[in-house]
């Protein structure tokens, strides 16, 4: 190649080839188990697929997803890797079948835990389908029967027997690689319909908590509605514990929810590729899927939707008592600073007296020291009398010191104005 090559391009190519399923035999059986698996348990699954019956090397590597192998018997292996499972499938054609316990004993010990397990009869047609009917002992009431794409047939009660479910199918003239993919469909929608339903018992547990935590806020919101005292810090705390247990729903059921949404729409892709054609008589495939499976599905999108809603909700309630904690913390503040400023009208009321007296102390203390000038002028010769001159100086030294003490506090205001004035405009200039 002359040309760079995307590093993800060939891992891409191979995505869209993972899910090839092999050419059916007719007549064969086929035994699928669909295993939820936890990322601890892939390397015990990895030395179960070394340990595989009839010396079948699947040749595995790290990024493996899909790996199909042949025995000598004829029999094929199937094993295929999803997000949160993997599905092991063996097609047994008749000369297969002798050792078929050796291989179901395998595969019923993979590690993990069973979401699904089928075993499928293909057969020709109706006619040799029809003399394995008994050996399937189907449950009549529940039956399923229609015809398929390719002119197939299905049957099956979806119950368990044995541990596994049985469907029978006629080919009728299908061809062995549309068959193959028909089978594929049948096995995908009924394996992504267990997954899907996985959701289903998690909304039936965390629903009654769901209703409690609803009806706890629409006290919450009565409470902070109709009583304008209550304490909105108690409230507040009490809202914030209903959202974190909120969060815990969301975290214990997120996951899960979205993994049924996204399995429900493929299992209803897989439906339609089927080109169900309904038989009198019974009920078709469709019917059984929409039947059991779209009421499932709208419970958890309702229960995904009311949470969703709740959290919202919550948040709107939260954010109003907030406001109302603001606007009392403002109220506080603006009262606060009433109270500051009458303080502050009485300290300048008290230091204008205080002023006042200073003046008339000062004034006493600079007269005394002119009277002891003047006395001292005074004995050494003529002049005005003392007395007179201490008392014509009274009333200048009051002036003089009035104007004095009110010219240094004008100074000291004008000082602390311009002060306030540049750390303003330097605020402004930084917000800028």
């Amino acid at each position: 190649m002359v040309f760079t090559e995307h590093p993800l391009r060939r891992g891409l190519v191979r995505e869209m080839h993972l899910r090839r399923f092999p050419q059916v035999p007719v007549p064969c059986e086929i035994v699928q188990m669909v295993w939820v698996i936890e990322e601890a348990e892939r390397e015990q699954e990895r030395r179960m697929m070394d340990a595989a019956p009839g010396g079948i090397d699947f040749s595995i590597d790290e990024e493996a997803r899909h790996v199909s192998a042949t025995a000598k018997s004829g029999a094929t292996f199937i094993w295929e890797k999803h997000t949160e499972a993997s599905t092991i499938t063996a097609i047994l054609p008749p000369e297969a079948q002798e050792g078929q316990r050796k291989i179901v004993d395998w595969m019923e010990n993979w590690p993990g835990a069973v979401v699904r397990a089928t075993r499928l009869t293909i057969e020709a047609d109706e006619d040799a389908a029809g003399q394995r009917f008994d050996e399937m002992e189907f449950y009549e009431d529940d039956l399923v029967s229609c015809h398929l794409s390719g002119g197939a047939r299905l049957w099956s009660d979806f119950g368990i027997h044995e541990g596994y479910g049985r469907t029978l199918i006629a080919a009728n003239g299908a061809p062995p690689r549309d068959l193959g993919r028909i089978v594929q469909r049948v096995q995908e929608l009924g394996n992504y319909r267990n997954m899907a339903l996985l959701g289903f018992p998690l909304v039936q547990q965390y629903g009654p908590q769901l209703g409690a935590l609803e009806r706890r806020l629409a006290d919450y919101g009565q409470m902070l509605e109709h009583d304008p005292k209550s304490d909105d810090e108690a409230l507040l705390d009490q809202l914030t514990g209903l959202s974190a247990e909120l969060a815990l729903v969301r975290v214990e059921t997120g996951y899960r929810l979205g993994a049924t949404r996204a399995y429900a729409e493929i299992a209803a892709n897989r439906l339609e590729k089927l080109e169900v054609r309904r038989i009198p008589g019974f009920p078709s495939l469709t019917d059984f899927t929409e039947r059991r499976l779209l009421p499932a599905i709208r419970t958890c999108e309702s229960f995904e939707s009311r949470l969703g809603d709740l959290s919202e909700r919550a948040d709107g309630v939260i954010a109003l008592l907030n406001t109302r904690i603001d606007t009392r913390i403002k109220a506080q503040n603006r009262d606060l600073l009433s109270s500051m400023e009458s303080s502050l009208g009485i300290q300048l009321r008290l230091q204008s007296l205080i002023e006042g007296l200073s003046i008339i102390a000062a004034t006493y203390y600079a007269v005394g020291l002119i009277a002891y000038l003047v006395k001292g002028g005074d004995a050494l010769g003529d002049g005005f009398g003392a007395d007179a001159i201490v008392g014509l100086a009274v009333f200048p030294v009051i002036a003089a010191i009035y104007f004095f003490v009110r010219h240094q506090r004008v100074k000291i205001l004008e000082t602390d104005e311009k002060h306030a004035n540049g750390k303003g405009a330097a605020d402004n200039g930084e917000r800028k």
